[in-house]
């Protein structure tokens, strides 16, 4: 695809963003295998379940722009998913690998965080109103799961990692 307008970029970008979502949702299952913590586990089975709804809500929008819902390579992610694999295996201290996944999995939803806002704001820009709704729906989730992960890291992983 080449890429002269906003239009072209929008486009481009929602693909890569399918694509972000579609390796979380096949890496998360062995991530949170490498989990101790039962909190982390359920968060990360949580995390699961909303990037499936996630890429149901993208899978709506291709349809709603006429266009077959092709993922785009992204190395963000890619890089996000394999340096959080080999953290997965190489740190021993359960701890600190807990520590390690959940600060993984808040780089993956900040990712999102990213890739939805901008993709907000432009189908704003472009009077893409029917996709709108449904990207602001998933900036606000991957925001959620954020949260979450924040709070569980304050409250206790991170305290667990450094005693």
């Amino acid at each position: 695809m080449t890429i002269k307008t906003l239009n072209d970029l929008f486009r481009r970008t929602l693909q890569d963003v399918l694509y972000a979502e579609h390796q979380t949702l096949k890496a998360l299952p062995a991530l949170a295998r490498r989990a101790t913590l039962s909190d982390l586990k359920t968060a990360m089975t949580q995390q699961k379940a909303e990037t499936e709804k996630r890429i149901h809500r993208l899978e709506a929008a291709f349809q709603a722009l006429k266009m077959k819902p092709t993922p785009h390579d992204s190395a963000a992610i890619d890089g996000i998913l394999k340096e959080a694999d080999t953290l997965a295996h190489e740190i021993t201290d359960t701890d600190t690998r807990d520590a390690a996944l959940l600060a993984a999995m808040q780089e993956v939803e900040h990712y999102g965080i990213t890739r939805y806002g901008t993709l907000h704001a432009w189908a704003t820009q472009l009077g893409l109103k029917d996709l709108t709704i449904s990207l602001k729906d998933n900036l606000l989730a991957s925001k959620e799961v954020d949260r979450a992960f924040s709070t569980m890291a304050q409250a206790s992983v991170n305290r667990l990692a450094a005693a």
